[in-house]
């Protein structure tokens, strides 16, 4: 049964790569050629000067919970603080609806002014030709990318042209129950930095009885696309499609080997409780919350809405606390996970600039401050990290800041960047 779970597995993340075209290539076209220059006017803010009255648009989003609240509240101040654009929310379930949804929509014309959509989503979007590249209306507005993170505009961009805003980012992070840690005799403040570690840790909190389990494991595709690219391996060929294009898939390497191994170990033994790769399935964290398991993988996105059920008084006595991803080895780095922004190129151009100018009022410091505060987000721009509220929230609770810590820590390679 563990071996047919595994084949499960591997056949989910070939899956992925055929679904996104041969994986998420954003450093070269189909050919290796750069993309073409882009023209600034194709961004349309002559034409939103020259509108009359404000400009209507539609937004597709897949905010849930706190993080949905407060989109809707920025949205409603952004669209009283001005008269030149007003913005509308359309809720998406998930951003796999959403991809498919705008995919009908290239036919039906059924398209957004706005759309965010995550990150194995970006070749798709390059190939389907259908979005003014956001470098159009960084150079017609002259906005200043100093500030962005590095892996962040190279995620997003094809060559040297950003395809996408980066916006709602995050990462994968261990998240864990500081009182189960206790309780096994461990230091919640020295949390495993390794697999071998995570192995050990799990090892003494159910000898400990302190959990059932160490560690709950959803088998989650981009979960072990982190893992791979923070132990250093590459997951498709042609360095990761930065150099040209993927065209095979390259993470059966002697590091994707290790890591299901560790992975196939750590439940075989007990100390790992496999939790399924159902679409939407939270039971690795609801085992924290259960006694299950001290400790799982999951996105620091969604730290906020873990926060705000501990509040409602579930679960009362579990502590959770956040570390970077463990990988085979220490010292390296993780790619952005999560959603950017893309306006469609169907839009008018006076709809085109009216989108630019809400990307570029949720893209500012604070903003992403904001929204790191009110969900976990990672913020997209080192400014941000310096606003008050945020350096206040991360004072206090420090483990709202392990997502942004990955993205700038660890080399760039072309692991680390993604694939």
């Amino acid at each position: 049964m563990r071996t047919a779970r595994w084949l499960v597995a591997l056949l989910s993340v070939t899956a992925l790569l055929a679904a996104c075209g041969g994986g998420d290539t954003n450093g070269a076209t189909d050919d290796g050629a750069p993309p073409d220059a882009v023209d600034p006017a194709e961004c349309g803010l002559a034409e939103l000067d020259a509108a009359d009255g404000p400009v209507e648009i539609t937004f597709w989003h897949t905010m849930v919970r706190a993080n949905k609240d407060w989109l809707e509240s920025v949205t409603d101040d952004f669209n009283r603080a001005q008269d030149d654009v007003e913005v509308s929310l359309v809720d998406i379930p998930g951003y796999q609806e959403a991809l498919t949804k705008y995919r009908a929509g290239l036919t039906s014309g059924d398209l957004p002014d706005l759309a965010q959509l995550e990150e194995t989503a970006v070749q798709v979007m390059l190939d389907s030709q259908s979005t003014v590249p956001m470098q159009a209306c960084v150079d017609a507005a002259d906005f200043d990318t100093s500030a962005l993170l590095p892996r962040a505009l190279s995620y997003y961009s094809q060559g040297d042209t950003l395809a996408a805003m980066p916006w709602s980012i995050s990462n994968p992070i261990l998240q864990y129950d500081a009182s189960k840690f206790r309780a096994a005799g461990l230091d919640p403040t020295q949390p495993p930095k390794t697999l071998d570690e995570v192995r050990e840790y799990a090892q003494q909190i159910v000898d400990s009885g302190a959990a059932k389990h160490g560690i709950a494991l959803r088998i989650e595709p981009y979960i072990f696309e982190f893992l791979l690219a923070k132990s250093g391996g590459l997951y498709v060929n042609n360095g990761n499609g930065q150099t040209e294009r993927a065209t095979a898939a390259s993470f059966a390497s002697e590091e994707g080997t290790a890591i299901w191994q560790w992975w196939n170990d750590m439940v075989a033994d007990g100390l790992a409780r496999n939790t399924g790769g159902q679409p939407n399935n939270i039971d690795h964290m609801l085992a924290i919350g259960t006694g299950d398991a001290a400790m799982a993988f999951e996105a620091s996105g969604v730290l906020g809405i873990v926060r705000a059920v501990l509040e409602s008084g579930q679960y009362p006595g579990v502590e959770i606390a956040t570390a970077p991803l463990p990988a085979l080895t220490e010292g390296g780095g993780v790619p952005v996970g999560d959603g950017a922004l893309w306006i469609p190129s169907a839009s008018s151009l006076e709809r085109r600039a009216a989108a630019w100018k809400f990307v570029e009022y949720l893209s500012s410091a604070e903003m992403q401050a904001a929204l790191a505060v009110a969900g976990g987000y990672a913020p997209i721009r080192t400014d941000a990290a310096e606003q008050p509220e945020l350096v206040a929230q991360w004072n206090e609770d420090p483990a709202f800041r392990a997502g942004y810590d990955q993205l700038v820590t660890g080399p760039n390679t072309e692991a680390s960047v993604g694939s």
